[in-house]
Formats: structure tokens, sequence, C-alpha cells
């Protein structure tokens, strides 16, 4: 069965956030209702960075008035998506009325057409005087060029329903993959991982395949922010994520996980395979030269630290989850 990221979280974890939340909301008077405990629970669950960053943003100019740039705030981060998703079913409910309305017409010119031919027919069963053979000759002619004429404009209004079907579905993939994409770093966020996690985990069970999972952390990332500023750490961060896709292939997939930890999924990876996978990957971000190009600064080498964790049968996506950031803290603690 699938489960969403909220239900991911166990009990003790839950909880555990839950009083965060509430202390966070109430450090800086904000109302608890249920859009704010929402976007209070995703950021101390680290779901969401910029999330964070805008609501740090908020608490740091207590003068503007706080109840609006909240419900703005939730509108940005949770409430677009469900809109576009929204204004897409609605343009497609037009195209199938469309559609429908053509069939129907369609309809009634196939039946029309169809009493006409019946009643030559059986005009045919008893020889007419001539006379009226012309007249019934005629109005066959006259209605085979009207569903001809009534075939082309379906035809034809078909051709566009097919054009704007295929615009709602280029629309729909350009949401889909929105929704589903870390805006910083243009790799998948945390929405998809949870979702490609799920997913992996059912096909691993059902075929009997090993993956594994890789949990990483950009080492000193905080003091390199303090020391550099926003601006260069957000320029490591998409360091970080080109690399990880350069050092991935097949369907294998990266993401950012939260802050400055990545996870990456490796269907069909024996522990053996990962790991070097891993050390790939280390190796590559390390041997990076992360430079400013207008005065030549150069930043310094960047690290990371991974854990590596092989899945196992009828584990949770939480508690594979919670191996890997014990690996990932060991693998930190031996530097």
């Amino acid at each position: 069965m699938r489960t969403n990221s909220y239900s991911q979280d166990n009990y003790a974890k839950a909880s555990e956030y839950l009083r965060l939340a509430l202390s966070l909301l109430s450090k800086h008077e904000i109302p608890p209702s249920p859009l704010n405990f929402r976007m209070g629970y995703d950021c101390v669950a680290g779901r969401n960075e910029e999330l964070k960053t805008a609501l740090d943003e908020i608490v740091a100019n207590p003068g503007e008035p706080l109840t609006e740039k909240l419900e703005q705030t939730y509108s940005r981060f949770f409430i677009q998506d469900d809109k576009s998703l929204e204004i897409m079913r609605q343009e497609l409910r037009h195209v199938i009325i469309n559609i429908q309305d053509e069939l129907e017409r369609s309809g009634v010119n196939l039946s029309s057409y169809a009493k006409t031919l019946n009643r030559f027919a059986d005009i045919l069963d008893t020889p007419p005087p001539p006379e009226t053979m012309s007249i019934e000759v005629q109005k066959v002619v006259d209605d085979t060029h009207a569903m001809e004429h009534a075939h082309h404009r379906l035809e034809s209004n078909m051709m566009s329903i097919v054009a704007e079907v295929e615009t709602v579905r280029k629309e729909l993939e350009q949401v889909r993959k929105e929704i589903l994409t870390d805006a910083l770093t243009g790799i998948s966020n945390r929405k998809a991982f949870d979702s490609a996690l799920q997913h992996t985990i059912d096909t691993a069970q059902e075929q009997r395949t090993p993956f594994c999972l890789l949990l990483a952390d950009i080492d000193h990332f905080k003091q390199f922010n303090d020391t550099h500023g926003h601006l260069v750490g957000d320029k490591v961060l998409r360091f970080v994520s080109v690399t990880l896709k350069r050092c991935l292939k097949g369907k294998d997939m990266a993401a950012r996980y939260g802050g400055e930890e990545f996870a990456v999924i490796l269907p069909q990876t024996a522990l053996t395979g990962a790991e070097t996978v891993a050390e790939q990957i280390r190796d590559a971000i390390s041997s990076g030269i992360l430079k400013d190009k207008k005065n030549d600064q150069d930043y310094g080498r960047i690290t990371i630290s991974i854990g590596v964790v092989q899945f196992r049968w009828n584990e949770l996506p939480n508690d594979l989850i919670e191996r890997a950031d014990r690996a990932l803290y060991l693998a930190k603690n031996r530097g």
C-alpha cells in the first residue's frame, strides 16, 4: 500500500515533530491554526527548506501583517499545486464535453442517413414509377452529400480536439514535473523521493531483487554558508546535485532530501555495488573545483559523507531511512 510522506513518520518521530511544531508557533506567537501547524510541522521535519526560509523571513519582520503573510506563504507552498491541477481537470472536462457533443451530432446524422437508405430499399422492393424513382435517388444523393459534409466536419473538429488534448497533456506533465522537482537544484524533491522509495520497495518485494539507499550530507555546510553567504551555498547545492546525477545511470534516482541532505535510490543493486557508487560520488565531489568566475575566488574543497544501506525484506520505508541515517552518522564520525 502506498503511503504519503506524513504516514512514514513513526509514532515517536511524529510526536516529537508535533511538540517542536507547536513550540515553534508559540515562540513566534503564530496562531496554531491547521494551516499554520502544517507549515510548522513541515519546517521542523525538514521537509521543505524553502518553506523554512520563507517563515524565517516572516518572523524576522514582525511589523508586517502576520496573518496575511502566513496565508500567502501557505498558498505559495501548498495551494498552488492544487490550483494548477484543478485547471488541468477543468480543461479536460471541457475537452470531453466537446467530444461527446461531436459524437452526438454524428450519431444523429448517421441515424437519419440510415433511415433514408432503408426507405429507398423499401421503395425498390416494388418497382416505382420513374418520377418517384428520380425523386428518391436525388434524396439519397443529397443525404449522402450531407453525410459526407458532416463526416469532414467531425474529422476536422476531432483533429482540433486531439490537438487540445495534447496541449493539456503537456501542461499536465509540466505541472507534474514542477510538483516533484526541487526548485533550487533541479533534481527530484522530497515528495518525489517518498513516492519513488515506496515504488522501489514494492518492486523489490514483488521481484525479490535487492536495492540500496544512500543518504548523503554536505560536510560543514552551515559553516560554509556562514562564511561565504547563502548565494554561494546555493551554488554548492547545485554543484552537488549535478555531480550526483552525473554519477548515476539507468533507473537510479537522486533527490534533495532536505537542506544539505541528499538521497539516492539504487534499484537492483546490492550493497557492494552501492558502496562503489558512493565512493565514486565522494571522489567526484571532492575533486570538483568551485570558484567565483568574477574574482577567481577559490571556495575550497567540498566533501560529502554518505550512509549506505541495503533494503531488508518487509522493511518499512521509515525504518530503511532511519538505518541509512544512522549509517550517515557513522560516516560523518569517521570523517
